[in-house]
């Protein structure tokens, strides 16, 4: 990690081999006492943060893995009224002022995972579990003048949130969320893109009770996202997606024979939304000056939704966005 700090760096290279993990466990007997629980867990691997600073030059490669877990398991909640689970994923990823060139890449194998497990006998107060990966990410207070990102075909990012309560009492609210990023750019001004998303992006909610329990409310969002700009002009663009967007967003209930059925419900509350190669200009360009942008898109793309109850669903693909 390179920090903010009054220097020009002017032209850095990374390289990510390996694995990074962070594994955390809080069982019943740690957890008497608490009022509320907390566990944050995260990797970061090539992040560059120069601030406002000028980079002339940027080369970041992505060959490893990166896994996030959160794991709770109780045999009662004792006095708790909150439990709350954060994982998160950083990897190719720059902020600065003006960017001259970056080339970032996500190779074959490499893999993100954030996950969330809470093992439960009944539900407290408040439970919220949230997972975020973000792969090849550029963002500029200024301009990036010419920009690469690849993410491989046999790479993938994975959210993983999962919620069991084996008991039947409590009427606590549960909240999951999940959200994954790959290939962004958020800048003034983008000159040429090329972009290639290849591999596949996942969230999996899933909240599994016994027959007969109770809850107050469910909410669970999915979030993919590949392939996207935001800027107030672009030049040349090209951006192809063959790969694959999931969000699976399931309230289950164990049957008497060890199968499960799901549950729709008028408190449960399902929201999926999977975006490829989309481009959202914004602002009016000073003077009125016209701007032309050349685009090219391509998405051979799979994407799908599992549980849409009482909330909305969005998949968009090869979408330009005009904000003016």
């Amino acid at each position: 990690m390179i920090p903010s700090a009054e220097i020009s760096p002017t032209q850095i290279v990374q390289r990510v081999v390996g694995r990074q993990e962070t594994r955390q466990r809080l069982t019943g007997e740690t957890m008497t006492l608490a009022k509320s629980a907390r566990q944050v867990a995260s990797n970061g691997g090539n992040v560059i943060d120069v601030g406002k600073a000028p980079v002339s030059s940027v080369q970041q490669t992505f060959d490893g893995q990166q896994h996030s877990i959160n794991d709770i398991t109780l045999n009662r909640v004792f006095g708790l009224e909150s439990i709350e689970q954060e994982a998160s994923n950083t990897g190719n990823a720059v902020v600065g002022g003006a960017i001259g060139g970056v080339e970032q890449n996500f190779i074959d194998g490499a893999l993100q995972e954030a996950g969330n497990r809470l093992l439960l006998p009944e539900l407290t107060g408040e439970i919220s579990q949230k997972g975020f990966n973000t792969i090849n990410m550029i963002y500029s207070t200024q301009s990036v003048e010419i920009s690469s990102q690849n993410f491989a075909e046999r790479a993938g990012q994975v959210v993983d949130n999962q919620l069991t309560v084996t008991g039947a009492g409590g009427s606590g609210a549960i909240s999951q969320e999940g959200t994954n990023l790959g290939n962004i750019i958020v800048a003034g001004t983008v000159g040429d893109v090329v972009r290639d998303f290849s591999g596949d992006q996942l969230v999996s909610n899933v909240v599994t009770l016994t027959p007969g329990a109770e809850w107050g409310s469910i909410t669970q969002n999915g979030t993919n996202i590949a392939n996207y700009i935001e800027a107030e002009s672009v030049g040349s663009f090209s951006q192809t997606s063959t790969g694959t967007q999931i969000v699976d967003n399931r309230v289950e209930v164990v049957t008497l024979d060890g199968l499960t059925e799901q549950i729709v419900s008028p408190n449960i509350v399902q929201n999926s939304s999977n975006f490829v190669n989309m481009i959202v200009l914004k602002k009016t360009l000073a003077d009125e000056t016209s701007n032309v942008v050349e685009v090219s898109q391509n998405a051979d793309y799979g994407q799908s939704v599992t549980g849409a109850n009482a909330g909305t669903t969005s998949q968009t693909g090869n979408s330009l966005t005009i904000d003016r």
